[in-house]
């Protein structure tokens, strides 16, 4: 039995097993394999000395009639940016998984985003009583003296932020 390996969101085949391979590893919302096809255009994907998305050479799945054919140009036209949807999808499928499974990264990214919490909060505290200067001033003179009085807000160093992560990072994050 012959096998096609199928990019689902474009239809663009991209192997074909003549040894029944099943690509039981896929992820299966992103590919699909078609068994018993006709293929009325050969098995051959691709050549050896040519590009896999070549007109003549390039494969489409008609899933619905079980058919593996030669790929239209206008077919061929979308699986590249099929292709990137699909990848940039499974990056944020994994993301996730590693934020919400993977204990390291979840913790490196806890205190990571904890941090940054802490200094954008610093930030709205210091427009907010900006805010309040500018309202209570009567003059130039009053809000000049409020302003100076609030605290500098120094640059902070990648030194600092590195430091500032590792002690954060916590065991019960």
């Amino acid at each position: 039995m012959t096998t096609a390996l199928y990019r689902i969101s474009s239809g663009e085949v991209v192997k074909i097993s003549l040894s029944d391979q099943m690509w039981d590893d896929r992820a299966p919302a992103f590919w699909g394999v078609l068994t018993t096809a006709a293929y009325p255009d050969g098995t051959q994907v691709r050549h050896i000395d040519r590009e896999l998305r070549e007109l003549g050479f390039a494969k489409f799945a008609d899933v619905g009639g079980n058919i593996v054919r030669n790929a239209v140009q206008g077919e061929i036209d979308t699986y590249a940016p099929a292709q990137e949807d699909d990848e940039n999808q499974q990056d944020a499928l994994g993301a996730g998984g590693l934020f919400l499974v993977h204990p390291r990264n979840r913790k490196l990214m806890t205190a990571f985003a904890d941090i940054i919490k802490d200094e954008m909060n610093i930030l709205r505290g210091w427009l907010t009583q900006f805010k309040a200067d500018v309202a209570a001033a009567n003059n130039l003179s009053d809000l000049k003296s409020s302003v100076a009085a609030q605290p500098d807000l120094p640059d902070r160093t990648l030194a600092q932020l590195k430091t500032a992560i590792t002690a954060r990072i916590d065991k019960d994050d």
